[in-house]
């Protein structure tokens, strides 16, 4: 485990890696397992040509010396069989299981006729140039012709020739016979196995024989000796391919990621920052440098917002303060020489101001709360939180329609309190009734609120949800109700937007405002 304060340059670490690459030809041997398969598989391919060719040859002569081929064949049980689909290669020697070594056989009495054409393709197996050994066995199993030993060996007992004597094809792996594995088998496989292909011979519809051929494959260090030079040469060219790319990593990473740095200690710092996203070459690094341009933006942003607040909030608060300050020198002043009436009425408006200021700390405390929270978790619905009508403030009746029990992603105290503030605000606008309306959009859940009161003025419309924008102040309204639902709505993956009345609707004082709160569809 390294320990914590211990910290590498990228460029260390990129030399690093560029030094281990030069190992890979050690753990390539996985690779070089592939080619050896690929050694096993064109060995199949050979001896499938073999058993191929070797098969029409006994076909041809057994039509020519015999004309009762059902005396000297057995019936074909395989019914799928087809002599002219060409056979693929299917052995893969990472999966393919090793049988024991091919048995030798015992002897058998050979049928006549498949005696007789054994005898004359002998010649032909005997001087064709191969590395196989190809025995051809009679309708009953027994060896009738070879280039390798075996003649009269009775192999009907050995799976693949059962198989073919049925109908059936087959390529397996068996290992050597009466060798000794070589020690480095353990890397190389291929060194101590045989590839065995077996087909049947069919004369019209019957099986009058069979066809064994059987292989080594060339091994990876058979093959790779013959290369070396080409190996020498793969290695200069990885030693040069390892350098360019330290080179192009250096340039591609530690490069960028120092000039990265530096963009976020300015930022940081404070400085406005102009991220050159397209500077950067890849992917991962340009996406970085985004976020680092977002991160700036949102915190110049952030700052902004706090400046206006702060501007607002001095200016909210300036008011009452500077008339409560009034106030109490009006009193210290005349006191004295005041009515009881009097008295009242300024005690009043100071109480007034009071209350003012009172619910401003408060709601300023509700909005820093929804702002900076984090993102909600729960769940609700409509129809749960829209349940009780008068636990959520004002008379304002409230009307269900569409679903309402659709499920949304927000807490129920978050959504019961952006539904309070909609009720508050309808109330102190003349309505009577508040619909709530809830449907699907495709993948958005979106939430219609109405009213009938006095709607909207156009040219306030812009403004709603500006922190301490309010047309109520004489009547107490801070200007903070639709900031705070914006801001849980928000924390919650969701939005709320006004919309403007259409234009029939326009004419009517009663056609109250509108709200469209969505959330996307989980």
């Amino acid at each position: 485990m390294l320990l914590p304060w211990v910290r590498f340059r990228l460029r260390t670490v990129l030399i690093v890696l560029s030094l281990f690459v030069l190992v890979l030809p050690l753990a390539g041997i996985q690779v070089l397992r592939l080619y050896e398969s690929a050694l096993v598989r064109q060995t199949e391919s050979a001896l499938i040509v073999h058993v191929d060719f070797i098969a029409a040859t006994f076909r041809h002569r057994f039509r020519e010396a015999t004309a009762d081929p059902k005396a000297h064949s057995r019936t074909l049980v395989n019914p799928d069989h087809d002599a002219t689909e060409r056979r693929r290669a299917v052995l893969d020697l990472a999966d393919a299981a090793v049988q024991p070594p091919f048995p030798d056989g015992r002897p058998g009495h050979a049928d006549a006729v498949a005696v007789g054409v054994g005898l004359a393709i002998a010649p032909i197996l005997a001087d064709v140039q191969t590395r196989a050994d190809i025995r051809v066995t009679d309708y009953q199993g027994v060896v009738v012709a070879t280039n390798a030993v075996g003649l009269g060996a009775d192999l009907s007992a050995v799976d693949e020739v059962a198989g073919a004597l049925a109908g059936f094809e087959f390529s397996r792996l068996r290992q050597l016979a009466g060798a000794d594995r070589p020690s480095f088998t353990a890397f190389v496989r291929g060194a101590a196995v045989r590839v065995i292909v077996t087909g049947p011979i069919v004369v019209d519809d019957r099986v009058v024989g069979t066809v064994v051929a059987a292989q080594t494959p060339s091994t990876i260090l058979g093959a790779l000796q013959t290369k070396r030079f080409l190996l020498i040469q793969a290695m200069g060219l990885l030693f040069a391919v390892v350098v360019a790319t330290a080179i192009f990593a250096t340039r591609t990473l530690a490069r960028p990621i120092r000039r990265l740095v530096r963009s976020a200690e300015r930022v940081a710092a404070g400085d406005a920052v102009d991220v050159d996203v397209e500077r950067y070459r890849t992917k991962e690094l340009a996406q970085l440098a985004a976020s680092v341009a977002a991160m700036a933006a949102s915190l110049q942003q952030r700052t902004q917002y706090v400046r206006d607040l702060a501007r607002s909030i001095s200016h909210e608060f300036k008011t009452p303060l500077a008339a409560m300050s009034g106030t109490l020198e009006v009193l210290g002043d005349h006191l004295d020489d005041m009515t009881p009436g009097e008295r009242r009425h300024f005690i009043e408006n100071l109480a007034g101001d009071v209350a003012r200021l009172e619910s401003l700390t408060r709601r300023l405390l509700d909005l820093a709360r929804a702002d900076m929270r984090d993102q909600a978790k729960g769940v609700s619905t409509v129809a749960s939180v829209a349940s009780d009508a008068a636990h959520l403030g004002t008379g304002v009746d409230v009307r269900l329609r569409g679903n309402p029990d659709i499920v949304l992603p927000i807490d129920e105290a978050s959504m019961q309190a952006v539904l309070k503030i909609l009720l508050d605000n309808a109330g102190e606008h003349g309505a009577e009734t508040l619909t709530i309306d809830v449907a699907t959009q495709g993948d958005t859940t979106e939430v219609r609120v109405t009213d009938d009161g006095q709607g909207i003025a156009p040219g306030d419309a812009a403004r709603i949800f500006e922190p301490f924008f309010t047309t109520r102040r004489e009547q107490g309204g801070t200007g903070l109700g639709l900031a705070i639902a914006k801001a849980l709505l928000a924390n919650a993956g969701g939005s709320i937007d006004y919309m403007p009345p259409t234009e029939s609707a326009a004419a009517d004082p009663n056609a109250g405002a509108r709200f469209r709160i969505c959330f996307r569809r989980q």
